[in-house]
């Protein structure tokens, strides 16, 4: 048994799934994979969400410290994120869920015509 945030759970492997509960979460913790983006940049990225909608997921992506914000002092301010050191542990989860995917679709006699990332 894990005691987290006043979650019990049974089974750790619940806790990433809790902590990435959504598409958005995942596509932007994919998307900062690749280095530190901005909000209007995860915006370009991941054209079928809104910005509002990112920033509420970034937010909450951060609160658990899957993402770290960094502001630079300018005017005006400029803010970047990134993955912290948790969230680029949990990209090899998602590695393996890549291949998973690749291969189940294969299997299945998808079309596969290249991938994002």
């Amino acid at each position: 048994m894990v005691e987290l945030n006043n979650i019990e759970y049974e089974c750790p492997s619940k806790i990433p799934m809790d902590l990435v509960d959504d598409k958005w979460k995942f596509l932007i913790l994919w998307n900062l994979a690749s280095g530190p983006l901005r909000i209007s940049e995860l915006a370009c990225k991941i054209p079928e969400t809104s910005q509002r909608t990112i920033t509420r997921k970034i937010k909450a992506l951060e609160e658990v410290s899957l993402v770290d914000r960094e502001v630079f002092p300018e005017v005006p301010p400029r803010v970047e994120y990134s993955l912290s050191e948790h969230g680029e542990k949990l990209l090899a989860v998602f590695e393996v869920m890549e291949k998973w995917g690749l291969e189940y679709a294969q299997a299945m006699g998808a079309k596969i015509t290249g991938c994002t990332n």
